[in-house]
């Protein structure tokens, strides 16, 4: 009896033994299939897209010497805490742009809460700077509601209610002071502008 005792206990330990080990394994591979596919559709996105705006850095998605230099002069101005570069995806969804609308951009936002700190550059497609700016000012006052909605970001409300969106067919800029500027950023938006 005790050695029937003792190779049923036995096998119960290697059944115990293999349903752990390829649950682990099962994880595991789970984990690095999801990884995998992650990676993959992140990878296709930018050559299955033709939209001109399909990446993050402004070498890959085109953004002309005008856009990446107005970008970092209005840095300079308004240094954006917790920087977050600004991508295609950003561009259509969180701002509302048209491909279709958008030669070529760049831009930094705060990814710190309660900073509502902007700097964003964007060449519009021919005629179509009016669009992007009232698609810029639109987002402007979706983000004043909700910062609205949170009486410890008045700072960032503040700041969204004050942002600059000025351009012309070549360029248009927005910018939204971060928490900690202090500079004129009217005056740094102006010479980006060249007005």
């Amino acid at each position: 009896m005790n050695i029937r005792l003792k190779l049923v206990l036995s096998a119960a330990a290697l059944a115990a033994g293999c349903v752990l080990l390829a649950g682990c394994g099962g994880s595991a591979s789970s984990a690095s299939s999801a990884a995998s596919s992650t990676a993959s559709s992140e990878a296709a996105s930018p050559s299955a897209s033709s939209e001109p705006t399909a990446s993050v850095s402004a070498e890959e998605n085109g953004a002309s010497d005008a856009v990446a230099s107005a970008v970092d002069a209005l840095l300079k101005a308004d240094p954006i805490s917790n920087q977050f570069e600004i991508t295609a995806m950003n561009i259509e969804y969180d701002f509302g742009l048209k491909a279709d609308d958008v030669t070529s951009y760049k831009g930094i936002k705060s990814n710190d809460n309660g900073d509502a700190g902007l700097v964003l550059a964007i060449q519009p497609a021919a005629g179509k700077a009016q669009d992007v700016m009232d698609t810029l000012k639109t987002y402007q006052q979706d983000q004043v509601a909700f910062y609205g909605n949170y009486a410890e970001f008045a700072q960032a409300q503040s700041n969204v209610e004050n942002a600059i969106i000025d351009g012309g067919d070549d360029l248009v800029v927005m910018v939204i002071a971060s928490n900690d500027c202090s500079s004129d950023l009217t005056s740094a938006v102006k010479d980006v502008l060249g007005k």
